[in-house]
């Protein structure tokens, strides 16, 4: 094998025989100027092949030597100090000390190192110099010719079988190998003699950009180290090419060395591409021997620690593992070691890097065995989990997060696949309809079965424009049937995340949510506006009829204004007033609003749940109603008849005036809802208010038509209190004049052949007499005041009548009304029942209208205030306007329940109203 002293060997072969055929380069090193002149002119004066170039100092002499090829060195020690044995002593050129004899001193530093020494002093002593000069140049080249071909032999020699030496010239020939060329390279002819060994490479590299790369290498650097490539026909070769370049005066040769590395290349490559991997492997490796000290480990391992691989080998390995991490890694190692058939194990453990924090890495141990297979230590790939275990835990957390957020706002979620309509539905989703996961199949027609067939298409057409990518967000609300047949209210929102590479929607995910209630909270705001909103519409015609109904002359004329009124509210679409037929309850509507078309006798006659509906409200005096409020089969209940005509909302309104319901209105709506809460309770204003206008038009009637309808009704009993006091004392008694005084009411009677005192007795230990005295008495009559709850002559005014007369004598109690001529007899015997039970109606006749009425419009007492009224009759029957009174001022305001001075003053202004009133009319 070629060894390191190839530069030696050269070095020794760089001169040639036969000098004095070439020029000799000499540097003359001298510090005299004067000598250096002399010798400068006498050794090109005596020899022509001789150069000369003389330098006053050693450096000097360094840079001449560095920069010339010299063949000898001529110098003279004296005054130059120490003289650098890189000047003397090598074997590029011979040195000749030329110096005098007292300079023996300064010259014995370098006289081991001269070739030969010649003396200054005498005559002809250039001629001398350079008869030495030739001399020791001409040696050196016999030495360096010798030598060279020594060189040549160990060359040879020592050239081992994938090797081969070479000598070239600068063109490339081939002046000398140790073996043929041809032979050592694989792809060039064995038969060919290699004359030129660049054209020979060229022939042998491939003729490729690549392959004249490394012609170029080869002949460019022909000294440094170049590895080629050189294609064979069962494998490449690889060669390395070594070169020393010769001095000149070797002719310029070049010495090359060829060495055959296929197999060193493969293994070096190998094992280097294996050092790469392991260096800069992203994953950290490490070897542990059986004692658990670290003896190897790559670049990644110590970095990720944050130390150096030189600081962690030879450190135990509880070094980088965290407390107690240590016992874990040893269980990996007896599993391997127990079960052999196993390869290698994972386990997660956390290191402790160089600054103290922690990383979290997953190992894979793999066991080392001995030649012997006994264990001798592990291979650890390792990889920091500590990101993707962060990720883990705020993947969960976020899940966890998630999930609670999803279970507190009740939200369940669906996967759904738009291609395949394969659907997951989570547990949240499930329950929310009441199953479990198992029960629903995980398909897109389960969810399609459990929508309301009303809201179906409506969802199915927002699910297809998310499909279709014509929006971005899917938003819907449907209802769904649970379980156990019940309809929720879901609002189902949802995404497409992902596509496939024709544009098709895969995978949209989405969440129920459970809005039931809340619905019907919405429902319920909406309800409470609509109902604001016909509240509003209720008072405006209430409004409105209270200036309509001023003028009504006749019960059919208000019956009729009040509903054409209501209808062109738009409250409802249809309205009508029913009133008694006959003795019975039973119903007729007598005016219809609001009809087009609509046979009102189907609604009311031939629907039995209509017809029982208004009868309700006639005999209870409470509004009634049927509506649809969320359930589509409530509204049933109010008839076919009504349903087919769209109607979702009815009510029977009562006419109430007082005790006596004058008839029932009743209104059907299109709205669900349309007559609940306050609405019912503003319609029973309306209803109470019709009710006294329809009293009213009767009162108005009886005072101003000619003619009336005169009903007596007569009775027997003998527990009514008048017909028990009249008989108990053999006399006559009637009823003079009745005062509403609230909450009671004070009726006087005219008592004829009894004792007053006894009577008044008698009458107030009835319990419907609170009170009882007697205001005035005389020989042949007497007037005696009850204080009694209700009066008949009240509930008759309520009805439209008025009592003309009350007699209970001779074992009878006899009642007169009067009443117009259209008046309800029903009503109206209701109300004398009401008060008196088990009277009987026993005459109904037409009679005149006395004459002594007032008119109605001059009417003096119209000048009063209903108080004032009340105030001056009550005065005047109690006998307070008579002389001496047989009621003073005091007794009169305690049975009024005011004080005196309030008594005065309503006294004094209806005095006054009344003589203005009488005093205007004269006038």
């Amino acid at each position: 094998m070629i060894g390191n002293d190839l530069d030696d060997v050269a070095v020794a072969g760089a001169r040639q025989a036969d000098a004095a055929s070439r020029d000799i380069e000499v540097v003359y090193l001298d510090s005299d100027a004067t000598a250096r002149e002399q010798i400068r002119e006498g050794l090109a004066d005596h020899h022509a092949d001789i150069t000369v170039t003389s330098v006053a100092t050693t450096d000097a002499a360094l840079e001449a030597a560095v920069s010339t090829d010299v063949s000898c060195l001529v110098l003279d020690p004296t005054g130059l100090g120490d003289i650098p044995a890189a000047l003397v002593s090598n074997d590029r050129y011979p040195v000749v000390l030329y110096t005098d004899a007292t300079a023996t001193n300064s010259a014995a530093a370098v006289v081991d190192d001269a070739a030969t020494v010649v003396s200054k002093q005498g005559d002809g002593q250039p001629l001398l110099l350079a008869e030495k000069i030739i001399s020791v140049v001409s040696a050196s080249a016999d030495r360096t010719e010798s030598a060279f071909r020594d060189a040549l032999s160990e060359i040879e020699s020592r050239a081992e079988a994938n090797e081969i030496a070479v000598l070239l010239a600068d063109d490339g020939t081939v002046h000398w190998s140790s073996e043929s060329v041809s032979v050592f390279v694989d792809s060039l002819d064995d038969t060919r003699q290699v004359e030129r060994f660049y054209d020979a490479m060229q022939t042998a590299l491939p003729d490729t950009s690549s392959g004249r790369r490394q012609l170029q290498r080869l002949q460019s650097t022909s000294t440094e180290p170049v590895a080629i490539r050189v294609s064979g026909s069962d494998r490449d070769q690889y060669l390395l090419r070594r070169g020393h370049e010769l001095p000149a005066a070797a002719g310029g040769l070049t010495l090359v060395l060829l060495r055959d590395i296929t197999d060193t290349a493969r293994r070096d490559a190998r094992t280097a591409l294996l050092d790469l991997m392991v260096e800069r492997a992203q994953d950290g490796l490490y070897t542990l021997d059986e004692r658990g000290v670290i003896d190897f480990c790559n670049e990644s391992f110590a970095s990720n620690l944050g130390y150096e691989p030189t600081e962690l080998c030879g450190e135990h390995a509880t070094t980088v593992l965290a407390p107690g991490e240590l016992s874990t890694g040893q269980a990996t190692v007896e599993t391997l070691l127990e079960a052999p058939e196993r390869e290698s194990a994972t386990a997660d453990l956390t290191f402790r890097r160089k600054d103290g924090t922690e990383r979290k890495v997953s190992i894979n141990h793999t066991l080392i065995h001995d030649e012997n297979g006994n264990y001798s230590g592990l291979l650890g790939v390792a990889r920091d989990i500590t990101e993707r275990c962060d990720r883990e835990r705020e993947y969960q957390e976020m899940t966890e997060r998630l999930n609670f957020a999803l279970e507190g706002a009740e939200l369940g979620v669906w996967d759904w696949n738009p291609k395949t309509n394969a659907v997951t539905f989570d547990e949240r989703w499930t329950g929310m309809l009441g199953y479990t996961t198992d029960e629903l199949e995980p398909h897109y027609e389960t969810w399609a079965d459990l929508v309301h067939p009303d809201d179906l298409d409506r969802a199915e057409q927002a699910l297809g424009e998310l499909k279709a990518g014509e929006t971005d967000l899917y938003q819907c609300e449907f209802r769904m049937q649970t379980k156990d047949g019940d309809w929720r209210w879901i609002r189902d929102i949802g995404k497409v995340f992902q596509w496939n590479d024709d544009g098709e929607a895969i995978r949209a995910v989405g969440i129920h949510q459970d809005i039931t209630d809340e619905r019907k909270r919405q429902n319920a705001i909406e309800r409470q506006r609509d109902e604001l909103a016909t509240l509003n519409g209720v008072n405006m015609v209430i409004q409105d009829l209270i200036h309509a109904l001023g003028g009504a002359a006749t019960r059919r004329e208000t019956a009729k204004t009040v509903c054409e009124r209501v209808v062109e509210s738009d409250l409802c679409e249809l309205a009508w007033i029913a009133e008694r037929a006959g003795a019975n309850d039973s119903l007729v509507p007598k005016t219809v609003a609001g009809d087009d078309g609509v046979c009102v006798d189907d609604l009311i006659g031939g629907d039995g749940t209509n017809r029982a509906l208004c009868e309700t409200a006639l005999v209870t005096g409470a509004v009634q109603t049927i509506q649809d409020c969320g359930d589509p089969t409530e509204f049933k209940r109010c008839g076919a008849a009504a349903r087919e005509q769209g109607f979702k909302s009815a009510a029977a309104i009562p006419l109430v005036q007082g005790n006596t319901v004058h008839g029932v209105l009743c209104v059907y709506a299109d709205q669900p809802a349309a007559f609940s809460g306050r609405i019912a309770e503003s319609f029973a204003v309306l209803g109470e208010m019709v009710g006294y206008t329809l009293a009213a038009v009767h009162n108005r009637q009886l005072l101003s038509d000619d003619t009336a309808l005169e009903l007596t009704f007569e009775s027997e009993r003998p527990d009514i209190p008048l017909v028990s006091a009249a008989n108990a004392y053999g006399c006559r008694l009637e009823v003079i004049e009745s005062v509403e005084t609230k909450p009671t009411h004070l009726l006087y009677l005219s008592v004829h052949g009894g004792p007053p005192d006894a009577v008044a007795a008698h009458l107030c230990s009835h319990t419907e007499v609170l009170g009882s005295r007697v205001v005035r008495s005389d020989e042949a009559s007497a007037v005696v005041e009850l204080q009694v709850t209700e009066t008949v002559q009240s509930l008759l005014l309520d009805v439209g009548a008025r009592c003309r007369t009350i007699v209970a004598d001779d074992g009878t109690l006899s009642i007169t009304v009067e009443a117009p001529q259209d008046a309800d007899s029903r009503a109206i015997q209701d109300a004398v029942s009401d008060r008196m039970p088990g009277i009987a109606l026993t005459a109904k006749q037409e009679c005149e209208q006395p004459s002594d009425i007032p008119d109605a419009e001059t009417d003096p007492r119209n000048h009063l205030t209903e108080r004032q009224e009340e105030v001056l009759r009550t005065a005047f029957l109690t006998g307070y306007y008579g002389w001496p009174r047989d009621t003073n001022a005091e007794q009169l305001a305690e049975r009024l329940g005011i004080a005196s001075p309030t008594l005065h003053q309503h006294l004094r202004r209806a005095q006054r109203n009344l003589i203005d009133a009488v005093f205007e009319i004269d006038s």
